[in-house]
């Protein structure tokens, strides 16, 4: 960490510095020049201070010193060795690791937090040697005492990974048997005969997981002999011992895991660039606005919904150059690569290509992926995310015209990898959307719908949230609810472009009797969740609908009585209540009129009933059954309602 500032006052540099120190996982406090907090900093022990807050701090105390708040909180332990008491470096070993000179001219060395609890402790070989660390701070660089002494790093904290682990020596002198006994002498009672083997085994693995590596076989078997004594009876020596190299094994396998994982990443290096050396491109499209070339795009829907149709369509435009339904945007003309692994390429694939046009000496299929060992035996295998993707972009290298790859379904290449799993969808096809920019082309990833109906949309394709996450666009085919032989594309996701419209089609059949696309001329405006929403099916919604309808049509040439109104409905099959929503729906409200000679009641529309929510065009006339039922009398029906108002009693 470069802590040289130039025209930066000492108030300032002290800011700074905190701020940076507080950037690489430091947990810093402000403190006086006399090493005293200004405040209560229990809290700080648990869990680190915002940025915000440390900004306040040095508002408040602008010539404050950071100091470190040691051990697990912020992963450090800090070996102070004083001076004064005339003791140095050279008294021990100490391997290379961060270090300051202190104030008074003494040494602090930083260690990694061990796998153990290591508390603040005095004199803890002779005295002038101190370990900072649960409960515990240490003054950093620019601090300054109150005579004025100077703390300075000799070797920078610059990263906690570089630190080094705490000497063998310093780890045994804070984790005596003595001290880390005690919360096992003071523990649970013992157990049953019964429950001892699994217990021990559970107990085993808290010891080890709470207790330095290096400290197994001298303090953590000891805990565990001391534990099993409590039991009645205890388990012999060699029972116990047995379940303990058992669990040990374990752990040291896991932790030869993490070491191989912290070696491999020993040398790795974070790569940037500066946006200002970045060129900006424009998007290239395969369908502007929708799917773009050098990005991956999802198409999901229920089985037998004319998904692969679709990408059938999309095959047969490339391979065409020929413009796009609604838009008219005219793609690349080029070749297309199609993995399918549902549909034959001989009897479904090639005929519905033919009858849709497609120029089939531009469209390949990708049947499999051949291998020759090193005996020279050849096998071919179906191919595979996890294993495949560099065999795909050989395919591609000998096909630079190629702008567009299906992949239909993409749950059968997945080769054995999870689809539920976040991660590993994400590990997966982070190197497809590699390949896609590399080469400029477009892929198109067919999937299913889940059948968790009540959820979003975007969480209706099947498996991993992933899949929808990593693709930039996404789009949904499903039914018309309103028209079943019609067919809708639906953007479910858009994240390069503004995509609010979806197309519909229907699937007719071509002269070679295979299926084909009939695209509608106009798009539709109806988002994802609407086309997927159930259709209500409450009958009262569909009656009052109707009983609307009616209204609108028997009043649509002036008022009309109110009995007269009851009565026509009653024969057109609509019952009192509908009829009383309806009539409230529209806003008519009963009135008595000189216009009739016997000075009945009258319903009439308002002048905005037309406009009013939730009321129909009018299309087709639905009285013309008056002649068509059999008479009824104004109030044989058995209801409450007033045959001169239409109102309730």
């Amino acid at each position: 960490m470069d802590l040289s500032y130039k025209n930066i006052n000492e108030e300032n540099k002290k800011l700074l510095s905190a701020l940076k120190y507080q950037s690489i996982g430091l947990k810093i406090i402000p403190v006086g020049a006399n090493k005293k907090p200004f405040f209560d900093w229990k809290e700080y022990q648990d869990r680190p201070a915002t940025i915000d807050e440390i900004k306040e701090w040095w508002k408040q105390f602008p010539n404050a010193n950071p100091a470190l708040i040691t051990g697990k909180v912020s992963g450090v332990v800090a070996l102070d060795i004083d001076k004064k008491h005339g003791r140095t470096s050279k008294e021990f070993q100490i391997p290379p690791t961060a270090c300051a000179k202190s104030g008074n001219g003494g040494e602090h060395f930083f260690f990694k937090y061990p796998n153990t609890p290591i508390k603040t402790s005095s004199a803890i070989s002779g005295p002038g040697v101190d370990i900072r660390g649960d409960g515990g701070y240490v003054l950093l660089d620019p601090s300054v005492n109150k005579t004025g002494g100077k703390y300075e790093w000799l070797i920078p904290l610059e990263n906690k990974d570089d630190l080094a682990e705490m000497p063998d020596w310093l780890l045994n002198k804070m984790t005596s048997e003595e001290s880390q006994n005690k919360k096992w002498l003071s523990g649970k009672d013992g157990v049953s005969e019964g429950q001892r083997n699994d217990t021990a085994a559970s107990m085993t693995g808290k010891i080890l997981s709470s207790t330095d590596p290096r400290l197994w076989e001298s303090i953590g078997w000891e805990q565990l002999k001391i534990w099993n004594n409590k039991n009645n009876p205890p388990l012999s020596e060699k029972e116990i011992r047995s379940v303990w190299e058992s669990i040990k094994n374990q752990h040291g396998k896991n932790n030869q895991s993490h070491q191989k994982i912290k070696e491999k990443n020993a040398n790795s290096k974070a790569v940037t660039r500066r946006f200002s050396d970045i060129q900006s491109v424009p998007i290239s499209w395969l369908w502007k606005g929708r799917m773009a070339l050098g990005k991956l795009t999802m198409i999901v829907g229920d089985p037998g919904l004319g998904k692969s149709l679709v990408t059938i369509a999309l095959a047969t435009h490339i391979s065409r150059g020929s413009p796009f339904p609604v838009d008219g945007f005219k793609p690349p003309l080029g070749d297309v690569i199609l993995l399918s692994a549902e549909d034959d390429p001989a009897d479904t694939i090639k005929p519905r290509l033919e009858a849709m046009g497609a120029d089939c000496a531009h469209v390949h299929i990708m049947e499999a992926v051949q291998e020759i060992s090193t005996e020279g035996e050849t096998t071919q295998h179906i191919f595979s995310f996890k294993r495949d993707i560099k065999a795909l972009e050989d395919l591609l290298l000998s096909m630079p015209n190629c702008h567009l790859v299906i992949i239909d379904p993409v749950s059968a290449y997945l080769d054995g990898t999870d689809s539920n799993k976040n991660s590993d969808i994400r590990g997966l096809f982070t190197p497809l959307t590699e390949l896609a920019s590399r080469h400029k082309i477009a892929i198109v990833l067919v999937s299913h719908l889940n059948k968790n109906s009540g959820e979003n949309a975007l969480y209706r394709t099947t498996g991993s949230l992933a899949f929808i996450a990593t693709v930039r666009s996404a789009y949904l085919v499903t039914k018309d609810k309103n028209n079943p032989e019609r067919r809708l594309l639906m953007p479910l996701k858009n994240n390069i472009a503004k995509d609010n419209t979806g197309l519909a089609y229907s699937i007719l059949e071509a002269e070679n009797n295979q299926p084909i696309i009939a695209w509608e001329s106009e798009p539709i405006t109806i988002t994802a969740e609407e086309a997927l929403a159930i259709p209500e099916s409450n009958d009262e919604r569909t009656e009052t609908d109707e009983a609307v309808d009616f209204l609108l049509d028997l009043l649509a040439n002036g008022a009309v009585k109110a009995d007269e109104c009851q009565t026509k409905a009653r024969q057109a099959g609509i019952g009192k209540k509908p009829l009383r929503t309806a009539r409230e729906k529209l806003g008519i409200k009963p009135k008595k009129s000189s216009a009739f000679k016997d000075g009945y009641w009258e319903w009439s529309l308002p002048e905005d009933a037309l406009n009013t929510e939730g009321a129909q065009p009018k299309t087709e006339g639905i009285l013309g059954v008056e002649g068509h039922l059999g008479d009824k009398k104004v109030g044989d029906n058995g209801d409450n309602t007033n045959p001169q108002t239409g109102l309730e009693f």
